[in-house]
């Protein structure tokens, strides 16, 4: 995106979740936002990749995750005896005490980079151990799996509503222009991409705007059990994981059988 921030990602041929993370570099620290979904450096060399981005840089690393699962943090291992780095625990008490939250969620922190300082907030609904991060600089909010293009799976409807807000709110506050986040799964046209799906022709762009985010906010007041979908590139699938993935796959394997999937 510019020489202080980087946008990488796992291919689809190491993993089908294809995660992105993100670099953001200020003058004292930079932020690596999650480290995909791979422990194997030859698959994803994620660690060498950082370090050449950093190669003319004298900061610290802070390696932080958008939250909790498997597929943003198995490249942690990467960076065991990494100098002058340090790993942010993935359980809520440890992200609290590192970054210095005295009321979860709700509370809005500033953690500087030294010369580009960030807020970030709490972000629970998909998962409890979930935060945003808002780049004010640059107009940018990092996600994760709280807002991205394509199926988010919502553990806990009302926690996600109060972060819709919130965010909403961030938004507005420092015009926030770009929302990244952590997969894409939708097609340009607004289709999904089947679960598991390790090809995604004519991706959907990456980055919502702000009516995607409200209209996301607004969706989730009107959603129950199941499906719903969001003008702009949002899917809310709210209960557990199971219900809707399978409701998914009978109607991909509905439409296969009646050639219009």
């Amino acid at each position: 995106m510019d020489d202080d921030t980087y946008v990488l990602r796992q291919s689809l041929s190491v993993t089908a979740e294809a995660p992105f993370m993100y670099l953001l570099i200020g003058t004292q620290r930079a932020l690596l936002l999650d480290t995909g979904d791979s422990t194997d450096s030859a698959d994803c060399p994620l660690r060498e990749t950082v370090d050449h981005l950093l190669a003319d840089r004298v900061v610290d690393l802070v390696i932080a995750h958008s939250h909790g699962h498997y597929d943003h943090r198995r490249g942690d291992a990467q960076f065991t005896g990494r100098p002058r780095t340090r790993l942010v625990p993935i359980d809520v008490d440890g992200v609290q005490a590192f970054f210095g939250f005295e009321q979860w969620p709700a509370e809005v922190v500033e953690f500087d980079l030294g010369g580009r300082p960030l807020s970030i907030t709490g972000a629970p609904g998909h998962d409890k151990r979930s935060i945003v991060v808002v780049d004010p600089s640059r107009g940018l909010m990092l996600s994760g799996d709280t807002l991205y293009p394509g199926r988010i799976y919502v553990q806990d409807l009302a926690a996600l509503q109060d972060t819709f807000g919130r965010l909403d709110t961030l938004a507005r506050r420092y015009g926030i222009t770009r929302i990244l986040g952590g997969h894409n799964e939708l097609a340009a046209d607004g289709t999904d991409f089947p679960i598991k799906s390790r090809f995604h022709p004519d991706e959907h762009p990456l980055p919502l705007g702000e009516s995607s985010l409200r209209g996301a906010l607004s969706a989730s007041h009107l959603a129950g059990g199941g499906v719903t979908r969001v003008e702009g590139g949002v899917h809310l699938w709210v209960g557990t994981c199971i219900g809707p993935r399978l409701t998914h796959a009978r109607h991909l394997i509905s439409g296969r059988l009646r050639g219009t999937a």
